[in-house]
């Protein structure tokens, strides 16, 4: 073979090398800096992504009355599960009271303690965190079966929090307190055995006398229309679960001098300065952006005018300058740019942070719950509201729909002559783009 007949083949072999390489290679992962806009905050508005708004007053009933504020709930297209530490009830999708959901105790459907609830296709699903068991009903009340195995595998995995992907599939986080757990997730069915697992690669040394190490947070779960969001506090990755039950990673969070350093995991809480550090509650996405739910801890820019005192009983009494620390992070996936909707300092609980509502001056918006691809609810304690609608903040707000203001002031004004003190929803829908 002459010369330049073998630098042509050795040029043609190169590139078809390349070419391979290529469609071979995956996306990169997209990075979100959180450490380099701790400080990118502005005004961001409710009115931006939704103009409609309602709240559900979950109605009060003499023989079933709620506390104050909700522990844990669930929403489907005709009904609302709740619980608030004590008793589990059900609601239409209006707030309209059905009927109570199994009651405490220790007897066929009863359950000591609830740690999350769930409707499932026409079903109600309960864990029972001091039994770890699942108990199963119909929406009627009645109630079906006990799955002893609750929420761990193959009788030795325990899932320390978890959501029901379907009537059938648990899947759920295993926190790595002991630094060398096997697994971070796991897929199983109700019985407890397991269906898929996916390995733990974060390892980390006990100090000495300690026996486990510590955690601040759970993982994070939120369902999409594309499966379901997954990040474990302590890792930087956001995951999706997909609906072939493949865990694809989506994002990777940057928190830099803001992220609690590995060496701290193994150390006793009194040893750890966790106000130093940062992460996510939670995350919720749309097509064109990611709604961030930040804990900023002592970074947290605003606090409040005046101290709160909370009495507990038996405990003393606790003198508090923040309603929150939680942030709401903007990322716009488009322009890949993350924005932090800027936090202000009263005493109104419901105005300190969140998206602004300049749509009927009510609460500041923050997520909990997506409850489809296109309305999240926000769970508030009625007190608040009274609060909030009493404050400065309403009175001198021009929303961008006064007649609404007045609807949300009648509300609240008729709700509170009744003596109304259960908790209220707030549903926002989001438009489409």
């Amino acid at each position: 073979m002459k010369g330049k007949d073998l630098i042509f083949c050795c040029l043609i072999l190169i590139l078809f090398a390349s070419f391979c390489k290529s469609k071979g290679r995956k996306d990169p992962i997209i990075v979100i800096d959180i450490e380099d806009n701790v400080n990118n905050m502005k005004r961001i508005c409710l009115s931006q992504f939704s103009d409609n708004i309602r709240y559900v007053a979950l109605e009060s009933n003499p023989n079933f009355l709620l506390s104050m504020l909700l522990y844990e709930f669930d929403i489907s297209d005709n009904y609302i599960l709740c619980y608030d530490g004590r008793k589990c009830a059900l609601y239409d999708i209006e707030g309209h009271f059905i009927r109570p959901i199994g009651s405490e105790g220790r007897g066929p459907g009863e359950y000591t303690g609830i740690s999350a609830l769930f409707l499932r296709n026409g079903k109600i699903y309960i864990h029972d965190f001091y039994t770890d068991d699942i108990l199963e009903y119909k929406e009627d009340g009645v109630f079906l079966k006990r799955y002893q195995s609750g929420y761990t595998g193959n009788g030795k995995y325990r899932l320390e929090n978890a959501i029901m992907i379907n009537d059938s599939l648990i899947f759920g986080n295993i926190v790595n307190r002991t630094g060398r757990e096997e697994y971070k997730a796991l897929i199983m069915d109700k019985n407890g055995e397991i269906k898929y697992y996916w390995k733990n690669h974060i390892f980390f040394k006990l100090a000495p006398g300690v026996k486990q190490g510590t955690s601040t947070r759970d993982a994070l779960f939120s369902k999409t229309g594309n499966g379901i969001l997954f990040m474990e506090y302590f890792n930087d990755t956001l995951f999706l679960l997909d609906d072939q039950y493949h865990l694809k990673p989506l994002y990777v969070f940057n928190f830099g001098k803001y992220k609690e350093p590995l060496s701290e995991r193994g150390k006793r809480l009194d040893q750890i300065d966790r106000s130093s550090y940062m992460g996510i509650y939670q995350i919720f996405t749309k097509e064109n952006y990611l709604i961030l739910k930040c804990d900023f801890n002592k970074y947290f820019p605003a606090k409040r005018l005046t101290p709160e005192i909370i009495k507990l009983p038996g405990i003393e009494e606790i003198t508090r300058w923040h309603n929150t620390r939680i942030v709401i992070g903007i990322y716009d996936k488009i322009t890949e740019k993350l924005v932090f909707s800027e936090p202000t300092s009263t005493d109104n609980h419901l105005f300190t942070s969140g998206l602004y509502n300049d749509i009927d001056a009510g609460p500041r918006f923050i997520p909990d719950k997506m409850i489809n691809d296109s309305t999240m609810v926000m769970n508030i304690r009625f007190e608040y509201l009274i609060e909030h609608i009493e404050s400065k903040d309403f009175k001198d707000n021009t929303p961008r729909y006064p007649e609404k203001k007045k609807r949300l002031e009648s509300f609240v004004d008729s709700l509170s002559r009744t003596g109304f003190d259960n908790p209220v929803l707030m549903f926002v829908t989001f438009k489409a783009k």
